[in-house]
C-alpha cells in the first residue's frame, strides 16, 4: 500500500469513527430528553435561546447546523407547545426572532439534568487529557469546516487558536479600512483577547 493510500485510509477510518461516535452520542442525548417530549434538536434550540436570548431564526439554523426548513419545523413544534414564541421585526417583517417563554425555561430546568448526565456518562469513558485533546481536535475541524463560525469556540490557551485569533484580528482590521464591513470575526473576539 502506497503512502498516499495509507493517508487516505487513515482519513476514512478517522471520519467513520467520528461519524459513528457522534451518531451514537446524539442518540443517547436524544433518549435522555425524550421523556420530556423533546428531541435533542429541540433541546438545542431551547438551550441556545436561554444562553443567547432572543435569536434570529436563521442564526439558530446556522448555529445548530440545521437547514431553514428543519429549523422552521423544530420551532413550529416548540411554538405549538408554547415553549418559544416568534416575533417579527417592527420594520423588516422578514426578520423573525425567536424568544424562550417561561414554560420553555421551566422545561429546560427539568430536562437539563437528564441531558447533562447523558453527556457526562458518554464522556466518562475518556480521561481528562483525552477530553482536552478531543475538544482541541474538534475545534480544529470546526475552524476548517466553518471558518466564519463562532469565535467562542476558540481556546485562547491553545497555540493554534491563538494564531487564528491574531489572524482574525489582522483580517478584521484590514476589512475595516475598506468600505465593506468585516465579516470574519465578530467584535467580541477582539475584547476577549486583551
Amino acid at each position: 500500500m502506497s503512502k498516499g493510500e495509507k493517508k487516505r485510509r487513515r482519513a476514512l477510518d478517522a471520519y467513520w469513527a467520528l461519524q459513528r461516535a457522534a451518531t451514537l452520542a446524539a442518540e443517547r442525548v436524544d433518549d435522555a430528553v425524550h421523556p420530556f417530549g423533546l428531541s435533542a434538536s429541540q433541546y438545542g434550540v431551547l438551550d441556545t435561546l436561554q444562553h443567547r436570548g432572543p435569536t434570529h431564526q436563521q442564526e439558530l439554523a446556522e448555529t445548530l447546523g440545521r437547514s431553514k426548513a428543519q429549523m422552521t419545523a423544530i420551532i413550529d413544534a416548540l411554538e405549538a407547545r408554547a415553549l418559544v414564541r416568534r416575533e417579527r421585526h417592527a420594520v423588516d417583517r422578514r426578520f423573525i426572532s425567536v424568544y424562550l417563554t417561561e414554560a420553555g425555561h421551566v422545561l429546560l430546568a427539568d430536562a437539563g439534568p437528564a441531558r447533562t448526565e447523558a453527556v457526562v456518562s458518554i464522556m466518562r469513558e475518556l480521561s481528562g487529557d483525552q477530553k482536552t485533546r478531543l475538544t482541541r481536535l474538534c475545534r480544529r475541524l470546526l475552524r476548517v469546516l466553518d471558518p466564519a463560525g463562532d469565535p467562542g469556540l476558540l481556546d485562547p490557551d491553545d497555540a493554534d487558536d491563538q494564531r487564528d485569533l491574531e489572524v482574525a484580528e489582522i483580517t478584521s482590521g484590514a476589512s475595516d479600512a475598506s468600505d465593506t464591513p468585516p465579516i470574519a470575526v465578530p467584535s467580541e473576539a477582539d475584547g476577549r483577547d486583551g
